[in-house]
């Protein structure tokens, strides 16, 4: 097996060996990875968007007693659309899920833009991800927002920031529904979190600065 010659992504030595710690301390990050002590999926997030991973089935090959040093305590995949995606099932604490979500995100080494420029179509690279700007057919527009804001009204905004959060863990829909009732506030599927007291949203048009002359 060899690798493939026409890969554009590169690594420094330091990055090598990181992926060879990660790898060796949190095992593969590059499917859907599962963790069960706080349910939430760790690596793979996007990929579990675009499944709607709660409406597929998942599949478990191999369970483990107890989890083995990275952490892992099964192995499966996930059917969509009739296909399977790797599925990785781990026990893992507040620290390492957060390692380990930075990793997958971040770990990812940098593109030689010579073999992107040889040897592939740009089209193509624009049809996979790729930005105008990043195979360098346009500059990037950097907005200077300091300047923007010159001549702007001035205003004061009250500390915005909550005194406590916590999370909320509901077994059903009727749960949710009771919640909601009691705290007076709608909670739909795209709800991402609540104020309690109901927080009233600061009207932006109102600070819109607008042209008398």
């Amino acid at each position: 097996m060899e690798l493939y010659h026409k890969n554009p992504r590169q690594i420094t030595e330091k990055q090598f060996n990181d992926l060879d710690e990660w790898l060796s301390e949190l095992g593969d990050l590059s499917g859907i990875v599962h963790d069960l002590n706080s349910d939430e999926v760790i690596g793979g997030n996007q990929r579990s968007r675009v499944f709607d991973i709660n409406k597929c089935e998942i599949v478990l090959t191999e369970e483990l007693e107890e989890p083995d040093d990275q952490g892992t305590v099964a192995h499966g995949y996930v059917i969509w659309k009739g296909k399977k995606y790797a599925y990785r099932q781990v026990r893992w604490d507040d620290k390492q899920c957060e390692k380990a979500n930075i990793v997958s995100n971040k770990g990812g080494g940098s593109m030689d833009f010579d073999i992107l420029a040889n040897e592939f179509e740009v089209d193509d690279l624009l049809d996979w991800g790729f930005k105008e700007y990043e195979i360098g057919l346009r500059e990037k527009v950097i907005i200077d927002y300091d300047a923007m804001w010159q001549g702007m009204p001035e205003f004061e905004q009250e500390e915005a920031g909550a005194f406590k959060s916590i999370r909320l863990h509901f077994q059903n829909q009727n749960d949710i529904d009771d919640f909601a009732e009691l705290i007076d506030q709608p909670i739909t599927e795209k709800t991402k979190y609540v104020w309690y007291p109901k927080k009233e949203r600061m009207n932006l048009k109102a600070l819109v600065a607008h042209d008398e002359s």
